[in-house]
């Protein structure tokens, strides 16, 4: 659904040089208002037009910075956010891009099931010696399917699915679902990893929402509920919080952190997306982005304290 803001330049209203009498000018006025021009705004601000919370969550980012945005599922329009001047910037996706290479690869029948396996090649994937006791990297080294794989958010595997899926039909899927500035010239098995493909936390969102609702035309409905089941999930008895953490050093001296997902309580489901960026990986541990976003949806209320 494309939104709309309407621009109204009073000034613009036209000026006579002689009297006129009441009638006449409420009838210009009048006039005038049913004249004026209804402009579509562009793909990056449509997103935020309309009934947007500002949110100040310093306190929960500091002493790093990052933005946070949320999107009541059922109300549409209703969004919180946090940091402009960062939440409608592009960065990459890292890991949370698996969200959307799954889809694809489902669609384009490169993984028809969810059980998808591919098998751990070494000649591939060589793992550094401190990854067989960190999380979640001491799961890397096996056989995987699609299921654990985005559990574990293991790398090899989706860039092995990218390769299978091809460049041509990624390109194709990737413009359909129009994520971010949907660039792949970087390299079919990294462009999502700091690499050419750049997308906002409001564009997260976006592409949340239509996933959620199953709103994508190009893409079944058992597609993107198939993604959807996959997700990594923590229920509890109020709510279910489900997503993906995605993270890079994409820079000499920073990191960006994602968190992106949905949270259903009794009474509604929203889309989120939160990214923070830290000087190293270490500030990201003990799932940090996940409690991060977890603090933020209690301070609004949306899950339980």
């Amino acid at each position: 659904m494309i939104n709309y803001v309407i621009f109204i330049n009073l000034s613009s209203i036209i000026k006579v040089t002689k009297p006129i009498s009441r009638i006449m000018k409420h009838r210009l006025i009048f006039f005038f208002f049913l004249s004026i021009m209804i402009y579509p705004l562009p793909a990056q601000d449509q997103l935020m037009a309309i009934y947007v919370k500002e949110l100040d969550l310093e306190e929960y980012f500091a002493p790093y910075t990052g933005s946070f945005v949320l999107l009541d599922l059922n109300e549409g329009n209703h969004y919180q956010a946090y940091n402009d001047s960062i939440r409608k910037k592009r960065y990459s996706p890292c890991s949370t891009f698996k969200i959307v290479n799954s889809l694809i690869a489902v669609e384009s029948g490169v993984a028809e099931k969810e059980n998808y396996l591919i098998s751990y090649d070494t000649s591939r994937f060589k793992p550094e010696p401190w990854m067989n006791e960190a999380e979640p990297f001491k799961y890397w080294m096996q056989d995987h399917t699609m299921t654990t794989a985005i559990r574990y958010s293991v790398v090899w595997y989706y860039q092995e699915l990218a390769r299978r899926i091809g460049g041509e039909h990624m390109k194709y899927y990737l413009n359909k679902i129009d994520y971010g500035n949907n660039d792949i010239s970087s390299g079919l098995d990294h462009f999502w990893l700091c690499g050419s493909l750049q997308v906002s936390a409001d564009e997260q969102v976006e592409f949340l929402k239509k996933l959620y609702n199953k709103e994508f035309s190009s893409f079944s409905e058992q597609s993107q509920q198939l993604v959807l089941d996959i997700l990594p999930s923590e229920t509890t008895g109020s709510y279910r919080l489900y997503g993906k953490t995605g993270g890079g050093r994409c820079w000499n001296d920073k990191i960006i952190g994602w968190y992106v997902g949905f949270v259903e309580n009794a009474t509604s489901s929203y889309a989120f997306a939160m990214n923070i960026f830290v000087d190293d990986f270490i500030h990201l541990q003990s799932n940090k982005r996940i409690e991060l976003t977890k603090d933020i949806l209690r301070s609004l209320g949306i899950i339980a304290k």
